[in-house]
């Protein structure tokens, strides 16, 4: 019985290696106007339920919180902070890069399955992103998005899954910028300012393995449309530890 369940579960292992292996695309010192946080994927299956998690971003040297909780039967809130980049590129001038935090608030509905759960959310984000183009060039943007986030989560023993699809409508309510910038950089600024808002859907991955009550996840996000021109990522990555209160509170009522 031993081989088996190793054999099930190094699939698992592999798979995180590499998939954090192909996302670690060194973004930090690239401009940039929009980079998705990784979806929130809960597994919700009764009242008191709650989990939080923090991952590691390493495509922008970021880190995620992400965290839920249900106050009623089959109704939750829920929350995600995103900050990547470094904070010295808006003190020091002759740093190159991009700073961007973003948080977001959601509330929503969910059905608990045999194993795992069902849930709808909907809700709101905003952020800060900053430019630093070296010297005195700068760019600053306030960041604003609604969503609607249909999600499938399922857990067992042994892993945990989920898939998302994250409906976005981005926008940029203020900004100011340098106009002694490169041509490619005042280029997608001002397409930006001219076709703002834009229709994001955004496809949310999660995979990993569990050991109550704990999850360790690998989390992709993608976004669907190329938005060529825009100079916004399109993908990001994190590896997540969460802590679920729900999964801990049934263990330690089994151990009475």
């Amino acid at each position: 019985m031993s081989s088996v369940f190793d054999f099930q579960m190094r699939p698992n292992l592999l798979f995180i290696a590499a998939a954090m292996l192909a996302i670690c695309v060194e973004a930090n010192g690239q401009p940039y106007y929009y980079a998705p946080n990784t979806v929130n994927i809960p597994v919700l299956v009764e009242k008191k339920d709650a989990s939080v998690g923090l991952g590691w971003s390493p495509s922008f040297k970021g880190v995620e919180a992400q965290g839920v909780y249900s106050p009623l039967q089959n109704g939750a809130v829920m929350f995600n902070v995103f900050a990547a980049g470094s904070k010295d590129v808006e003190r020091d001038m002759n740093e190159l890069g991009t700073w961007f935090r973003f948080m977001e608030l959601a509330v929503g509905a969910y059905q608990a399955l045999e194993r795992g759960s069902a849930s709808v959310f909907a809700g709101v984000g905003q952020g800060r992103l900053y430019n630093s183009y070296m010297g005195d060039n700068f760019s600053r943007f306030t960041v604003r998005r609604f969503f609607v986030q249909p999600t499938l989560a399922y857990r067992d023993k042994h892993v945990q899954l989920g898939v998302a699809l994250r409906l976005s409508r981005l926008s940029y309510p203020k900004g100011e910028t340098s106009f002694d910038i490169e041509q490619s950089e005042l280029d997608a600024i001002l397409k930006i300012e001219k076709e703002t808002p834009f229709f994001m859907p955004e496809l949310g991955l999660s995979g990993g393995i569990t050991f109550s009550p704990f999850a360790a996840t690998l989390n992709i996000t993608s976004v669907f449309p190329e938005m060529a021109g825009l100079h916004f990522f399109r993908f990001n990555g994190n590896l997540m530890l969460t802590f679920d209160f729900g999964e801990a509170t049934k263990k330690h009522k089994a151990g009475k």
